[in-house]
């Protein structure tokens, strides 16, 4: 999301014992050679190189680096041979300022806590459950280190992944292949929780809400308040203003309670409240294509959990299916996309589960059940593409380096920086074309 960014550097170049860029001495020689000498104790690292890890508009939820390691490999032969590895460091603002304006802190303990404890967790869970040799869900990158300040993970590029056009929103092949791996992550989490409440509840204790909280109302009111303003002044360019669509959205978003429904929304206790992604948008998933046929998609990687939370499984699909799909593909496969969601997600109950509560033991009362909750908690989307549709839809030179002019001095009032895009025809049509959606599914 937009409000997590952190500043982008030019690609830098650095071997030897150097720092990695300039007020970034947490990327030396020495971190990657200790890291290493427990995940590869053969492989001697001897130099680095760095890069930016995104384009400008790809990547709000921390700094990005993409390191390419070089040294040598030492055979039990005595031999050598040349090594490469290239990994993706996300690295923590170092200046105060930076990491209070986005919750910086609290945001990356949430995706240490994630790599460290909880998905090893779900995982042990996973191979008690479904054997040798069965599916497995294992669709995020691998982890060589979490600590408070710094995750060092594979290069997914390297295997041939890439984002999908953010511009464009998914194709239907996109949508579907991203909703099983949601399933799967979801149906893990759903189990756990069914499985072992207690532990389950130690689980969530690990994580806490990183935006819609109330201890943050203040910080981001001016944020939101902005943010709601240019929703409704953008659909009112393309919806009248006595329409059902105009009035629904204004007491959603004028009212002086919005923080506070997001709030409630992403808090409330509901029967299929889970462990989420939290931040199921479009730069979220990485894509590999078939190299003969780039429309058929052959593997999906969920990426970024620092925003995950424990709550309705709804709030992750809504956001995936109002924020990152068009409006013509909700219109003709909605359904269908639900359908393929809800039959993956309950099959993963299944086999992971030993007895399924009463009020979802059949795919059909499972079905009833979700159906409910996204018409319960769907409108969170609409909150979340107030934020996603600007950013999503703007050219990468007018996506915004949020903490270039910021002032180091420490401010207690100064909240979260406030975001401006240029307006354009496709931001508006979309957000247009969401609160429609919304209001038609009875939602808003």
């Amino acid at each position: 999301m937009g409000i997590t960014e952190t500043p982008k550097t030019a690609a830098t170049t650095t071997t030897g014992t150097g720092t990695a860029c300039e007020n970034k001495p947490i990327l030396t020689l020495d971190i990657f050679q200790e890291i290493f000498k427990r995940v590869e104790p053969e492989v001697q690292i001897e130099a680095f190189e760095l890069a930016q890890g995104s384009d400008r508009g790809d990547n709000y939820t921390a700094a990005l680096y993409r390191i390419n390691l070089s040294g040598q490999r030492h055979n039990l032969d005595g031999s050598k041979h040349k090594w490469e590895q290239s990994v993706i460091c996300k690295v923590l603002p170092e200046s105060v300022v930076q990491r209070e304006a986005y919750k910086s802190d609290r945001l990356f303990r949430n995706e240490v806590e994630f790599y460290t404890k909880i998905m090893p967790e779900l995982n042990k869970f996973q191979a008690s459950k479904t054997g040798i040799g069965a599916a497995v869900f294992n669709s995020i990158p691998k982890c060589f280190t979490a600590r408070h300040d710094l995750l060092i993970m594979e290069d997914l590029r390297v295997r041939g992944f890439e984002m999908s056009d953010r511009h464009k929103g998914l194709s239907m092949e996109e949508t579907q292949s991203v909703l099983l791996q949601v399933a799967q992550f979801h149906a893990l989490s759903l189990a756990y929780k069914f499985e072992h409440p207690l532990e389950f509840t130690k689980m969530c204790s690990l994580i806490s809400e990183g935006i819609f909280c109330t201890a943050n109302t203040s910080w981001y009111k001016n944020y939101y308040e902005r943010l709601t303003k240019n929703a409704i002044k953008m659909v009112s360019d393309v919806l009248p203003a006595d329409s059902k669509y105009m009035q629904a959205l204004r007491s959603f978003a004028e009212s002086s309670s919005f923080f506070a429904q997001m709030v409630q929304l992403a808090s409330a206790e509901s029967p299929l409240s889970a462990i989420c992604h939290g931040d199921c948008w479009v730069n979220n998933f990485l894509y590999r294509y078939d190299p003969e046929d780039r429309q058929q998609v052959l593997e999906v990687a969920l990426i970024d959990f620092q925003l995950v939370r424990y709550s309705s499984i709804a709030l992750d699909i809504a956001n995936l299916l109002y924020c990152c799909t068009t409006k013509q593909m909700r219109d003709s496969q909605l359904e269908t996309l639900l359908k393929i969601y809800t039959e993956e997600l309950y099959k993963w109950l299944e086999i992971l589960c030993t007895v399924l509560p009463e009020n979802c033991n059949t795919l059909e009362k499972f079905q009833q059940l979700f159906a409910l909750e996204l018409k319960t908690y769907g409108r969170f989307a609409l909150g979340l593409a107030m934020d996603i549709i600007p950013i999503s839809t703007c050219s990468s030179e007018d996506a915004p380096d949020m903490y270039l002019n910021r002032n180091d001095e420490h401010n207690e009032d100064i909240g979260a920086p406030a975001l401006n895009f240029p307006p354009n025809d496709l931001c508006r049509q979309k957000m247009s074309e969401i609160v429609i959606d919304m209001v038609d599914g009875e939602m808003l």
